[in-house]
């Protein structure tokens, strides 16, 4: 039988340590794992590779680790909502690699289901191609994306069971699946924490053999509504 996985803050983020890669869900502070964001600041951890779609909102998300000087390089899809990380990038603080949205995603797809990449038309003819092996399927060019593996995840779900199972609400599942898989070590966030069976089978979006680590979300770290742009 499955393990009780929920731990507390403190345990979950003992399992970070300096130079790791982390993965971290979310879109523009929408589903972002803020609850785990807030305990990894309270950490002597440094010298991060962020795996993330976006750098945050404003001043919430990936960029609280940013400003604290965490992080060493980010690969996102854009940061031009965070400002903070735009200021960070052009003082030589933090490396920056920018990636296509669906790219990024399908890396970290690629990742969890053991693949070595994938091929995709994206980015043929831009700065995104060079250095990338150009392979021909049926006489189209395509280029050759590798996949994304991290050494921890850091998600957010709306509910989560004791056994690791979660369900997302709406677009604030946005990246969290994919990086829910990608990682050795996936710790997730959970606003309403339920017994196993409680979920309805049919409608886990990541089973809980990807999870290793349940921590119930402080409700008090709250996303920025988009409708406040």
């Amino acid at each position: 039988m499955p393990k009780n996985k929920v731990v507390s803050l403190e345990e979950a983020m003992s399992h970070i340590e300096s130079g790791m890669t982390v993965a971290v869900g979310g879109f523009l502070s929408q589903g972002d794992p803020l609850t785990l964001i807030h305990g990894l600041k309270e950490t002597d951890v440094k010298n991060l590779t962020i795996v993330s779609c976006t750098g945050g909102f404003r001043d919430r998300g990936v960029v609280e680790l940013v400003k604290l000087g965490k992080v060493r390089k980010l690969i996102a899809s854009h940061i031009g909502t965070t400002p903070d990380v735009v200021k960070a990038y052009h003082a030589g603080e933090i490396e920056v690699e920018l990636r296509p949205q669906g790219t990024l995603a399908e890396q970290m797809r690629s990742g969890g289901a053991g693949l070595g990449g994938f091929l995709t038309p994206t980015g043929l003819g831009t700065v995104v191609a060079e250095g990338k092996q150009h392979i021909k399927v049926n006489g189209r060019t395509y280029l050759l994306e590798e996949a994304v593996r991290a050494d921890v995840a850091l998600v957010r779900a709306h509910d989560g069971d004791t056994w690791g199972n979660l369900r997302y609400r709406g677009t604030a599942s946005n990246y969290n699946p994919v990086c829910a898989v990608c990682a050795d070590y996936t710790i997730a966030e959970v606003e309403y924490l339920y017994s196993p069976g409680e979920i309805a089978p049919e409608s886990v979006q990541t089973p809980g053999l990807y999870v290793k680590a349940v921590v119930r979300a402080d409700l008090s770290y709250r996303g920025i509504p988009l409708s406040a742009c």
